[in-house]
């Protein structure tokens, strides 16, 4: 988190609570700078806020202080449900709820059996046995079934090209600035005569606890350049996605579909903004952010 391109000119690293010598809390900070509208704003993404229990009572101190920082709009991703509350008592805006799981119906049910499962009762040991002989077959089955795609795919006068190689020749100087930033994320563009979508992934895991034996791992879409035309082939270029990352699904936030939402799973999770330049909610996206550089679960 302290070596993303562009850090050394940023004004911290975030900040840290203090005891005497003791160091008992932290709250990181992510700064950006974006393109919004035709405008440059600064971007600030709060990230790994811990404070000792014992000093609990003092960590409001932390966000206090990085949101004395007036030029900046703030943004939180997946909080506690705990820091969520505080941060809605902050005057921080919750721009979406849930995530939307794309993928085969049979893994889409697998999770949603995962993420309602108890073990408050006295059939865990069992559960854990169907676990093994259940999930771990289909999950490596579906990997082995995925096969290959090539980079470059055509669908009639659409096209799907997946690489750095492929990809960044064909972006504005804007977007290629992002895919330098972010080179080690996932890159798709799909394009046709009139326009290209230019799409960021990285793939990391859905953790239900104690509830799972394997891993899930599904492809986090983290930017869209403009929603057509990949909305118009989602499903090809999910598809296409899952095939290059070797992940078992992609997962996207709910509200960039819109009234064009397709089938898949909702999948709990929480983004928050505080914006005091008049920054509109619905264009953040996890670029510069925590979820870019970090090994971060999606809890179920």
């Amino acid at each position: 988190m302290f070596e993303y391109p562009g850090v050394q000119g940023q004004p911290n690293l975030g900040f840290v609570l203090e005891a005497g010598n003791r160091l008992v809390g932290f709250l990181g900070a992510v700064y950006s700078s974006r393109r919004v509208e035709g405008r440059v704003e600064g971007f600030c993404n709060l990230s790994s806020w811990y404070v000792i229990p014992e000093f609990r009572t003092s960590g409001m101190a932390l966000l206090r202080a990085a949101l004395r920082q007036r030029d900046y709009t703030f943004t939180a991703f997946q909080p506690s449900q705990l820091n969520a509350q505080v941060l809605k008592l902050c005057g921080f805006r919750q721009v979406d709820s849930h995530k939307l799981l794309c993928g085969p119906p049979l893994y889409s049910a697998l999770v949603e059996r995962k993420s309602r499962l108890s073990f408050g009762n006295r059939s865990t040991r069992l559960i854990r046995i169907l676990e093994m002989l259940v999930e771990t077959p289909f999950l490596k089955g579906f990997e082995l079934m995925r096969g290959t795609s090539a980079p470059h795919v055509e669908h009639g006068p659409v096209h799907l090209l997946e690489g750095v190689d492929l990809v960044r020749p064909m972006l504005s100087k804007v977007d290629q600035q992002l895919l330098d930033d972010h080179r080690q994320c996932g890159h798709f563009l799909v394009y046709d005569e009139q326009s290209y979508s230019y799409v960021v992934t990285v793939n990391r895991k859905i953790t239900f606890g104690r509830r799972s034996l394997v891993d899930f791992v599904v492809s986090d879409v983290l930017h869209f350049s403009s929603r057509d035309p990949a909305l118009q082939h989602w499903q090809s270029l999910c598809q296409f996605i899952v095939r290059h990352e070797r992940s078992q699904a992609v997962v996207a936030d709910e509200r960039w579909f819109g009234t064009r939402r397709p089938q898949g799973l909702r999948v709990p999770y929480g983004s928050f903004c505080l914006s005091r330049n008049g920054v509109n909610p619905e264009q953040v996206d996890t670029l510069y952010t925590e979820m870019a550089l970090l090994d971060i679960f999606i809890y179920v």
